[in-house]
């Protein structure tokens, strides 16, 4: 902001799901729901910490006939959907971040790099390539290629976003059981890869500090 008259204008949506540039996604990435209708309050701070509050009020559209509770029903899932998606994201962040790592690490140290070390490498490597397939089709290169090749978990879960957003009502009982399966069954790789941060990654860590080069981590 700058002195004098100053405008913010709030699209009335919520913070978006985790983002991967470049990642391919046939049903795109996970915006925020938008705000339902209800009371809201603005908050100003400026630099000197003194602060003021405003009341403010969303609408319901009278063309719509739900009732407060559908609304809120709809948001809170949404939010769900929504953590879910990112939480995947950020494992397939983790997933890149440890490939690469080790990748650098064992091109510097090339072909004297002890036997116990390239086998530790190429066994979380493989690891973790297969829970990124599982999280994500990593064929596709093109816009094209989700028509090609089947489309993996955090699209399925964008998609699932994409028709529980589609309306203003809640969660029918198939979205939710269908939440309930996509969920189960990402926790499953978000398990091994979470088992592989913890155990296989301090263990090549121990390995690799006997050259006293700098260990394998992701950013927190």
């Amino acid at each position: 902001v700058e002195k004098g008259m100053n405008q913010f204008v709030w699209d009335m949506y919520y913070t978006a799901a985790e983002k991967i540039d470049g990642m391919i996604l046939w049903n795109g990435s996970v915006p925020g729901p938008k705000a339902i209708p209800g009371k809201y309050f603005i908050k100003i701070i400026n630099d000197n910490k003194d602060s003021a509050i405003a009341e403010a009020s969303i609408k319901a559209n009278p063309n719509f006939k739900e009732a407060q509770q559908e609304y809120e029903d709809q948001l809170n899932f949404l939010i769900s959907v929504r953590d879910k998606f990112s939480e995947i994201q950020k494992g397939i962040k983790n997933i890149r971040e440890i490939r690469k790592q080790i990748n650098d690490f064992m091109s510097r140290t090339g072909s004297d790099s002890l036997k116990e070390i390239k086998s530790m490498a190429d066994s979380i490597n493989s690891k973790i390539t297969k829970i990124e397939e599982g999280l994500y089709q990593t064929k596709a290169k093109s816009e094209q290629d989700v028509l090609n090749y089947p489309i993996r978990l955090n699209d399925q879960v964008a998609g699932l976003y994409d028709y529980a957003a589609s309306g203003n009502y809640a969660p029918t009982q198939q979205v939710k059981e269908a939440y309930t399966f996509l969920s189960a069954k990402a926790d499953v790789e978000l398990t091994k890869l979470k088992t592989i941060m913890e155990m296989d990654v301090p263990k090549f860590n121990d390995l690799i500090r006997q050259n006293q080069l700098p260990v394998i981590g992701v950013k927190k």
